[in-house]
């Protein structure tokens, strides 16, 4: 899954990168960003590609009658034309998320520890990740929300976790937005091996409270010890 990730660049140069008009408004960079937050997202309307404020995380219309529910953050590339909470907007409701990086953990058998690993394009250039949108509601004052759609992990990746986001290739990204839903689809799969590198980074970004640069710096192994040393 992807649960967390990194925005750090000014809008105004993901605008330029991505041939999406300037926005109107700025974020502060987030170093730890999480669900329920307002994110930046690109969708496209009669041609032109739109920077826009979202809330990551979908509340299905049949959801919405329970109170409190918690959103859907993702949604798993398979099965998302098949899903009732997704299908109906893979047609005209797709989205990229522009980010720096995501993190991704490890769980280990010996304790349960939790190991953080903040994982970026190898060249830096901002990663776009395919998602689905929706319109927004009462609670969100409006403000439409998101979702980001996950893969099946590369082999480089795969011991980390079994998912990763569905990275688009610069060459895939008109292809998502604009394509007919086949043309979509065919867009959603594993990234390259040599896309993309992960290193390991501080425990301390296991609470979102943390918000700072160093939560990104490569840190000495903390896997405990193998039980066979």
């Amino acid at each position: 899954m992807c649960g967390r990730f990194v925005a750090t660049a000014p809008l105004t140069k993901v605008a330029e990168y991505f041939g999406a008009e300037p926005p109107g408004f700025a974020m502060r960079p987030n170093y730890n960003v999480s669900p329920t937050t307002v994110v930046a997202g690109i969708t496209v309307a009669e041609k032109q590609r739109h920077l826009d404020r979202f809330v990551w995380g979908l509340v299905p219309t049949w959801q919405k009658t329970r109170g409190h529910v918690a959103p859907l953050i993702n949604a798993r590339a398979e099965s998302v034309i098949e899903k009732p909470s997704f299908r109906h907007l893979v047609p005209a409701h797709r989205c990229i998320v522009p980010m720096d990086g995501y993190y991704e953990w490890m769980t280990t058998k010996e304790s349960q520890l939790k190991i953080p690993y903040y994982i970026t394009r190898i060249d830096s250039a901002p990663i776009a990740v395919a998602g689905l949108w929706e319109e927004g509601d009462d609670s969100t004052k409006g403000m439409a929300r998101l979702c980001i759609i996950t893969v099946a992990a590369n082999d480089k990746l795969a011991a980390i976790h079994d998912r990763m986001p569905a990275i688009l290739q610069p060459s895939e990204v008109e292809d998502w937005l604009e394509g007919d839903v086949p043309e979509a689809l065919h867009a959603l799969h594993p990234s390259s091996e040599d896309l993309l590198g992960a290193r390991e980074v501080s425990t301390r970004v296991n609470s979102v409270k943390n918000n700072e640069p160093s939560n990104i710096e490569e840190v000495e192994t903390q896997l405990p010890p193998s039980l066979f040393d």
